[in-house]
């Protein structure tokens, strides 16, 4: 993610959602949580400037294409 922004975002694997959110969690056991590696996890596309409208002729702008892949050109 360092390549994309400089704040990374927290993804969590299910089987940390309880740990997480569970108050009574040892800190060290959430830095471990936290230490937690999403390198090559995630994947990243070039997206049209469409993203950046949230509607298009007054007709609300959210359909599966805005974050599919764009050939840049």
């Amino acid at each position: 993610m360092k390549q994309l922004h400089d704040r990374q975002p927290l993804i969590l694997d299910a089987a940390y959602y309880d740990a997480w959110l569970d108050p009574a969690t040892p800190k060290d056991s959430l830095k471990d949580i936290l230490s937690h590696d999403i390198d090559g996890q995630l994947q990243f596309n070039r997206v049209g400037r469409e993203v950046n409208t949230s509607a298009v002729n007054k007709l609300p702008n959210d359909h599966p294409g805005l974050v599919g892949p764009i050939n840049p050109l």
